[in-house]
């Protein structure tokens, strides 16, 4: 997350402070307009009527796309942004898209929708779930085995428990960032879940098992970043949250603030297993929510990667917002855990393969004795005995051996995060 600025725009060693315009003048805009931003937070428009509202810069950034349909302004008053639709067709055909289609992902491992109920806790389950999937797809275990986040609201900030103004009559849970649910369970990992249904107010119990751990975790600072890492593994992310989110139906694509009566709730913490086609031909991420079966399509969201957005301005008050310097999609915040699987013991040993002893030559890793098919990418020659003949034959050519490939689990090495770099805003 990002704060406001102070008055002047700087840089010091942690933070970098990002300009980002204050709330446009509404009276630029027709008063048919600007009455229906301020009754129903949503407005469709033209483009000349955002060309009046918009810094010449970012007008020509949201201008510059390859946009169908018409821009969209959502207001509440604090915050003002521009959504629009990227082409469909285009979009679709995308490499990276393309790709994605076409592999099974992750959903079938992803393990049972489980059900946060009225608990501020999305960032507890998109944070756990990931690790369990991971655990699965690495084959530390058969089944999914769900983590307890009882635990991690008890432990990561005990100090924010019936501190926080948005949680619910008679609870006292809190909400947080996926990296610090992260950070924490680098340093002190997870037991597995034990109660479904548990009270906020009261600490978790105590854990016999040893908890389950990771190794670190990674974050990802673009779209394109997640969907390459997407290919090995489940993606933690923030999902821009409207209340139109809500009411979607089981086929229905969320593509943010589309109607009258759409308004910003925050952000919401998801867990991305599966790129699709749907519909139309768009390109959806299917994401995991933590709130039971009854919404989305049996407790999961078809995420639109065709819809962008720009933060138009902000009013003095507002902090906590994240800038846009360059159109972005509804989904941010990519985090995944990472997991350190130890070779096997000899891995990268190779044995030639040849008539009599000797030391193999290997043309990949490792050296090899005596006969045998060589472990890995590697080529082991044997040097045959000479035969005591009065004049020596010339020495016979060695067979080649078979190569075997090492086994590849398809997950990329350690990445370790050094934090994120926080950009800091101000009204211009």
């Amino acid at each position: 997350m990002v704060r406001k600025s102070k008055p002047r725009t700087r840089m010091d060693s942690d933070d970098e402070y990002v300009d980002v315009p204050g709330r446009p003048n509404l009276n630029r805009l027709p008063k048919q307009i600007s009455s229906s931003l301020k009754k129903d937070q949503f407005r469709e428009v033209e483009i000349k009527h955002l060309q009046e509202i918009m810094n010449a810069s970012d007008f020509k950034k949201a201008t510059g796309t390859t946009r169908e349909g018409r821009f969209k302004l959502s207001d509440n008053g604090k915050i003002m942004r521009v959504f629009w639709q990227l082409n469909r067709k285009n979009e679709a055909k995308k490499p990276i898209y393309k790709d994605l289609v076409e592999r099974q992902l992750w959903e079938k491992v992803s393990g049972a929708v489980r059900n946060q109920k009225k608990h501020i806790q999305c960032w507890a389950y998109s944070s756990t779930d990931p690790i369990s999937t991971l655990r699965v797809i690495l084959e530390l275990d058969d089944e999914f085995v769900p983590l307890s986040t009882w635990y991690l609201h008890s432990n990561v900030h005990p100090e924010k428990i019936g501190k926080d103004p948005t949680a619910l009559k008679g609870h006292v849970c809190y909400s947080t960032t996926t990296k610090e649910a992260y950070s924490y369970m680098k340093d002190h990992g997870v037991p597995k879940e034990r109660v479904l249904d548990f009270d906020c107010s009261q600490r978790h119990p105590g854990d016999t098992e040893p908890h389950i751990t990771i190794d670190d975790f990674g974050t990802l600072e673009t779209l394109e970043d997640a969907l390459l890492q997407l290919r090995k593994q489940p993606i933690t992310a923030s999902l821009l949250e409207y209340s139109e989110l809500w009411t979607l139906g089981p086929d229905e694509i969320y593509r943010g603030p589309t109607k009258e009566g759409s308004g910003l709730i925050g952000q919401h913490g998801v867990e991305i297993v599966d790129i699709q086609l749907h519909g139309d031909n768009e390109v959806v991420a299917l994401c995991k929510s933590s709130n039971g079966t009854k919404f989305g399509r049996l407790g999961y969201f078809r995420v639109s990667l065709c819809t962008r957005y720009m933060i138009v301005g902000i009013d003095d008050d507002t902090e906590d917002i994240i800038p846009t310097e360059t159109p972005q999609p509804l989904l941010f915040n990519f985090i995944y855990p990472i997991i350190d699987i130890p070779k096997p013991e000899g891995e990268g040993k190779a044995e030639g393969e040849g008539e009599g002893e000797g030391e193999g030559e290997g043309e990949g890793e490792g050296e090899g004795e005596g006969e045998g098919e060589g472990e890995g990418e590697a080529e082991g020659e044997g040097k045959p005995e000479p035969e005591p003949e009065p004049e020596p034959e010339p020495e016979p050519e060695p067979e080649p051996t078979h190569k075997r490939k090492r086994h590849n689990s398809g997950r990329r090495g350690p990445s370790h995060d050094h934090g994120d770099k926080k950009k800091k805003q101000r009204s211009g």
